[in-house]
């Protein structure tokens, strides 16, 4: 795995020189994608090896630069609220033309491009090392582009919930053409991610390598924290389904993911220390697979002081910040987990006692969010910690409850809260009934702010309930007007004449 994460570095040190030097030539808008093909001559498995895992480098730097994953999922019309950061609070209010650098960064698509066209590259000329390095099986071949078509796909999904309507581009574009390039229909954008991730499935494995067929020289254990399974093509599809409405997809899609989860070595997370400790799921250390994820590990060098929820979210005691820049508040918190049993938050009514594996110093002034939170030995140089948290897109508990969502839409209520009650169960918290006063959807929902606070979830799930229903008069407003989505960037507008900004925005 070492290997891996140094070609990553060095890639990503060859992304930003040129990146300079397109920017210095005042050419193409988007950071070029074309690294790979610059650098690599395509003759052996070693280039192959190289392109794919920048690849991998340029996914995880457009989700977590600026730590837009969070800010994009978490912040509108979200739980967390914030203190001396007015960028943060424009967010929240949904002011997305507000003139802070960091909402202008947040507007520009340039870094998801740089994904596609490298993915796109890939697939162009893979095929190639094939035909020259006869230690490159077909086999070999089948399950690298694949991954490359599977990680496209979701940067086309991830971005269409972000601005709507973008630019469909299927072939490499390290001419400068893509300036030229007007929006597609969100739709038509979908439908081929799905169209691409229904063609990968075929050749994407379970698991990479074996003791006796290994993958680029080593076993699973290698890499099972690090690509793209099959499962996560079908995460992906699950969730495109899900924005789409096309919940007879979403259950068909979870279903498989359900069925089949044990062949990644993963499981319900039955325990709540697996889930916030330090050795649970967003560290690491943790035992078992994952579904999506993005790994931060300290022990490869990945761990920083940046692009992590840590940096937003931890402050005294957990690290030497004074305050943390969001959090929860108090009153939020009693609301939302209601239940004294509940181990991820509850106060004892009698006692006054407070059992939480979600917050720190909750008699304070300021709740601590620590739901997340692996630090280098509490500090690292003086002000603020380094971070090896990863970024968890989904597990096996949000797939549950995305079940449990299609089931309900779709009327097998039974199914629904059997699915809904399995989460609730390991949070020791009451189970839903036929006696249960709240709506069944509005409980599942219910259930996923508690279950998946802090992982990039809250604003599209709010999106898809006031679809389905409406609850929040605002958010159905902006969901008819198209406010759901961010503005174009001036700097996009400005490089490409042939895209306009989104109406709302206009």
């Amino acid at each position: 795995m070492k290997k891996i994460f140094n070609i990553i570095t060095i890639l990503v040190g060859a992304m930003v020189l040129h990146s300079i030097t397109v920017s210095c030539d005042d050419k193409l808008a988007e950071p070029s994608g074309e690294v790979a093909s610059e650098t690599l001559q395509w003759t052996s498995i070693s280039d192959t090896k190289s392109a794919l895992m920048g690849l991998y480098s340029l996914l995880r730097t457009a989700l977590v630069e600026n730590n837009s994953h969070w800010i994009y999922g978490e912040l509108r019309h979200g739980d967390f609220i914030f203190y001396n950061r007015s960028d943060l609070s424009a967010v929240n209010a949904n002011n997305l033309k507000a003139s802070f650098p960091l909402i202008k960064n947040l507007s520009n698509w340039r870094r998801f491009y740089a994904v596609i066209n490298a993915a796109s590259i890939f697939i162009e000329r893979a095929p190639e090392v094939r035909e020259r390095d006869s230690r490159y099986t077909e086999q070999n071949l089948k399950m690298d582009i694949a991954q490359a078509r599977a990680i496209r796909a979701f940067a086309y999904f991830y971005m269409t919930r972000i601005w709507g309507d973008v630019p469909l581009i299927t072939k490499s574009f390290d001419d400068g053409s893509f300036e030229h390039r007007p929006k597609t229909d969100s739709q038509t954008v979908l439908n081929f991610a799905e169209s691409e991730l229904l063609t990968a499935v075929v050749d994407l494995p379970y698991t990479y390598g074996t003791s006796t067929v290994l993958y680029y020289g080593q076993t699973n254990s290698y890499w099972r924290k690090a690509l793209f399974n099959k499962l996560t093509a079908y995460v992906v599809l699950a969730h495109i389904a899900a924005w789409q409405g096309k919940y007879i997809n979403v259950d068909t899609y979870t279903q498989f993911i359900l069925n089949n989860y044990t062949n990644i070595s993963i499981d319900y997370i039955t325990n709540i220390g697996n889930l916030t400790g330090l050795s649970g799921i967003f560290s690491n250390n943790y035992s078992g697979g994952q579904l999506l994820s993005i790994p931060a590990p300290y022990m490869y060098g990945e761990a920083t002081a940046t692009g992590h929820i840590e940096e937003l979210t931890l402050a005294e005691p957990l690290i030497t910040k004074q305050r943390p820049d969001i959090y929860v508040p108090k009153d939020s918190i009693v609301k939302i987990f209601d239940d004294i049993n509940d181990t991820r938050f509850g106060i004892d009514t009698i006692s006054g006692l407070t059992r939480t594996n979600y917050f720190t110093n909750y008699s304070g002034e300021i709740p601590i969010f620590s739901k997340i939170k692996i630090i280098r030995d509490g500090v690292s140089d003086g002000a603020y910690g380094v971070f090896g948290s990863n970024l968890i897109f989904t597990r096996l508990e949000e797939i549950a409850l995305l079940r449990a969502e299609a089931l309900a839409v779709l009327g097998s209520r039974d199914d629904a809260i059997t699915m809904l009650n399995r989460v609730k169960i390991n949070r020791g918290v009451r189970t839903y009934s036929i006696a249960s006063t709240t709506p069944l959807i509005d409980e599942i929902f219910n259930e996923r702010r508690r279950e998946l606070m802090g992982e990039g979830w809250r604003w599209y799930d709010q999106v898809r309930l006031n679809k389905l229903k409406n609850v929040n008069p605002e958010i159905v407003r902006l969901i008819e007007q198209g406010g759901i989505y961010w503005p174009i960037s001036t700097e996009v507008l400005n490089k490409n004449t042939a895209i306009e900004q989104n109406d709302y925005w206009k």
